[in-house]
């Protein structure tokens, strides 16, 4: 049988090392937790669990390679810094979450909790939830600049590959498009695909009746386009030209020019666009 003086020895070292170990948890600014594998990423109603399994995910994603250290707002839910450090362990890349904006200026995704919630569910991209025509419109996620940010020009473009990357949950990463996973600009339903320096990709739904471009602002782009229909015949304008677009085949807009489409149909027309070259 053990000594008392043995079990009171134990019983004390067990104290000790449980109240250390809660106040180093409690103590330390960063919130990191153990990679959740991709089954734990469903069913997260917690802002920060949420945030937490993108952080886990992109631990594994080879663009994390690059560096990066922004901040993440949830409207009414908190805030948090993502560090990005470029370094590599054994087995994944370093990236941790603090609780609090960044201290030194830098980019900000803002977002709706229930923006955040659809995009962790699959249930539109991020790209697409900050997508819109003019500067000035409504959309329920957002990049803000804090003040003294003033990023160059390469690093800006890196904004867009990045929030693919980050915001796309698992791999080979994969971006499902339907009509319920769209929101509107130009006048018609889209989702973006991918965005990087002169590249971008999307999918629009046009209903019938909806104009696109139809605003004399959004009808030119300095940079080229093709335009892919794969569903029905959208009738159009090019250059002042009257066109129609059916379901197989490609139209190519030269930059500059101004072009506009309708649906005149019953059926809603579907068609991707590849936006592309300088300035794209």
């Amino acid at each position: 049988m053990k000594s008392i003086k043995t079990i009171l020895a134990t019983v004390i070292g067990i104290l000790i090392f449980n109240c250390g170990h809660a106040q180093s948890v409690n103590s330390k600014k960063s919130i990191e937790k153990e990679n959740l594998n991709q089954s734990e990423f469903i069913n997260l109603s917690n802002a920060e669990e949420i945030i937490q399994s993108f952080v886990s995910d992109y631990r594994h994603d080879r663009f994390a390679a690059d560096a990066m250290n922004f901040g993440i707002e949830v409207t009414d839910h908190g805030s948090w810094t993502v560090n990005v450090s470029g370094l590599k362990s054994e087995t994944e890349w370093e990236v941790h979450l603090e609780s609090g904006l960044p201290e030194k200026p830098t980019f900000i995704y803002s977002i709706e909790y229930e923006t955040l919630k659809a995009i962790h569910e699959g249930k539109i991209n991020a790209l697409t939830a900050q997508g819109k025509a003019f500067s000035g419109d409504y959309t329920p996620m957002r990049i803000k600049q804090m003040e003294g940010f003033e990023p160059s020009m390469e690093k800006n473009a890196k904004i867009n590959p990045f929030s693919f990357h980050f915001w796309t949950l698992g791999f080979p990463e994969i971006i499902p498009f339907n009509k319920g996973m769209t929101r509107k600009a130009y006048g018609s339903n889209f989702t973006a695909f991918y965005y990087e320096t002169g590249l971008r990709t999307a999918w629009y739904r046009v209903l019938p009746e909806e104009r696109v471009r139809d605003d004399a602002r959004e009808q030119a782009a300095p940079f080229p386009m093709l335009i892919i229909a794969i569903e029905g015949t959208t009738a159009g304008e090019v250059d002042g030209q009257s066109v129609s677009l059916s379901k197989g085949n490609t139209i190519f807009i030269p930059a500059g020019v101004a072009h506009r489409w309708w649906n005149e149909t019953n059926e809603a027309t579907e068609a991707i666009l590849i936006m592309f070259g300088k300035g794209a």
